[in-house]
């Protein structure tokens, strides 16, 4: 029923399955093959649940390190989606599935041309092999069908258009019931500016699966972007939610659509009503705290991430947008015990981890040392963004570190300087005026001079709260 595309009949047997038994792994598996079938994180997340049971049951299990790791990587967890593949084809390393996921992972490391070659070459071995007890039809099939996928957008990477159309062709002639090749298409299509050949893979992802949440997303927001087409999109959802009154992502997708046209009310209305048809929709709560902080209404922001974390404890994301609310208005200590939550979460929450080393270094709150070892860690991942090198600076500069500081900041300058004229924006005041402080703490009076100066020219257009400072400094001088 799965591989014909009846995932409503499939839900019924395996609810039925678990019925009789709720530990049954083979229904676990399956259920978790549906829910991370629709693509959303709500359904990715629960898949990764009867995953965890599967694994619990059986640490070895193929099917559970194979979809554990699928689930992982279509979440954009690498890390772990890498080790659950190491751990695959560490314990099958003839398995086949092991090497589509080396390849997937690969792709979405930014490794394009590694990817190609890997799903290649796991092509060709299928080519080989015939279906026996440990590869079955059903299962090669997938494997292709997915190989082919990978190497497609592994060549939309690349630039290859013609070749990712082939690969996406030859993936729907596998399994023309899997949405995700139908998707695929439109978007070669909606960039070779085909909008009838877009719509209509969409429309035929749709044809699968009614409200599968790519196909429609993807549609709505290539009505919303022709000549603001809102009623064609609200057209296309009202449609799909007509026949399924009572699914939430639907109704999510309402929201969205009405969040384009800026309408405040039509856009809470329905992720209000998403929540109420599934209070564990999460995305809808976030969805409402970015509505609340984009009205300014910061407390009702922090109330709706609250929610978040009743739901899911260990949602870094939630408690970083909770400590830059806090921060907002000032309620540092508060800030910062949420940025400290987000990192005992995941220490690699990069804007948690920057943010608090900024705090540290500007409020007197927290250990300077503390702060470099975050502000370097931020940076040694990220070593082209100038807001982190920005940071580093400054977290050197409060160190009397100026010659460290000096030379940070000269890079955040510079990047910073690149970006606004590639972009036809203001360089930040804020960056210069910074430069200028580390250079003067060093002792370099003309450049601290040049900066500082240039800093109180660009505040006409970008003011910065530290005005003041800089004008005090260049009068020191």
């Amino acid at each position: 029923m799965l591989m014909n595309g009846d995932t409503q009949n499939a839900s019924a047997q395996i609810a039925e399955l678990l019925k009789k038994d709720p530990g049954d792994r083979q229904a676990l598996l399956l259920r978790a093959r549906i829910r991370a079938q629709s693509g959303q994180t709500d359904g990715l997340k629960a898949a990764i649940e009867d995953l965890k049971e599967v694994l619990k049951q059986e640490p070895n299990s193929r099917g559970g390190l194979y979809f554990m790791a699928q689930t992982n990587f279509a979440l954009g967890y690498l890390d772990q989606a890498r080790a659950f593949a190491g751990d695959l084809e560490k314990n099958y390393p003839d398995y086949l599935p092991a090497k589509l996921m080396k390849a997937q992972v690969t792709l979405g490391s930014g490794d394009a041309k590694g990817a190609l070659t890997m799903a290649t070459e796991l092509l060709g071995r299928l080519d080989k092999t015939a279906p026996d007890r440990e590869n079955s039809a059903q299962l090669l099939s997938e494997i292709r069908e997915k190989a082919y996928l990978t190497r497609g957008s592994a060549q939309v990477q690349l630039r290859d258009a013609t070749a990712a159309r082939q690969d996406f062709e030859a993936a729907r002639n596998v399994n023309p019931n899997d949405p995700a090749v139908y998707n695929n298409l439109a978007l070669i299509s909606a960039n070779e500016k085909k909008p009838d050949e877009a719509i209509a893979n969409w429309e035929n992802a749709l044809k699968v699966d009614s409200t599968n949440f790519q196909a429609l997303n993807g549609l709505l927001t290539f009505y919303s972007q022709q000549q603001q087409a809102y009623d064609k999109a609200h057209a296309r959802i009202d449609q799909a939610i007509s026949s399924n009154p009572n699914n939430a992502s639907l109704h999510f997708l309402k929201a969205q659509v009405f969040g384009w046209q800026h309408d405040v009310q039509g856009t809470e209305g329905e992720l209000r009503k998403a929540i109420e048809l599934d209070p564990n929709y999460v995305a809808a709560y976030f969805s409402l705290g970015n509505l609340f902080i984009n009205s300014g209404q910061t407390d009702r922001a922090i109330a709706e991430f609250q929610e978040i974390l009743k739901r899911q404890p260990d949602d870094q994301a939630s408690y970083t947008m909770i400590g830059m609310l806090e921060d907002s208005r000032k309620n540092y200590d508060a800030a910062i015990d949420n940025y400290k939550k987000a990192l005992e979460k995941d220490p690699n929450t990069i804007i948690a981890a920057n943010n608090l080393a900024w705090l540290y270094a500007v409020t007197g709150k927290g250990n300077l040392d503390e702060a470099v070892k975050l502000a370097q860690s931020v940076v040694q991942k990220n070593p082209n963004v100038a807001g982190f090198i920005d940071t580093l600076g400054w977290v050197y500069y409060k160190k009397t570190l100026y010659g460290a500081a000096a030379e940070q900041l000269q890079k955040a300058v510079s990047l910073d300087e690149e970006f606004a004229r590639a972009n036809n924006k203001n360089p930040s005041a804020s960056y210069h005026y910074h430069l200028g402080m580390a250079l003067k703490g060093k002792g370099d009076s003309a450049g601290a001079k040049r900066e500082l100066e240039a800093s109180i020219r660009l505040a006409d257009k970008t003011p910065f709260p530290d005005i003041e400072e800089a004008k005090k400094a260049l009068t020191s001088l």
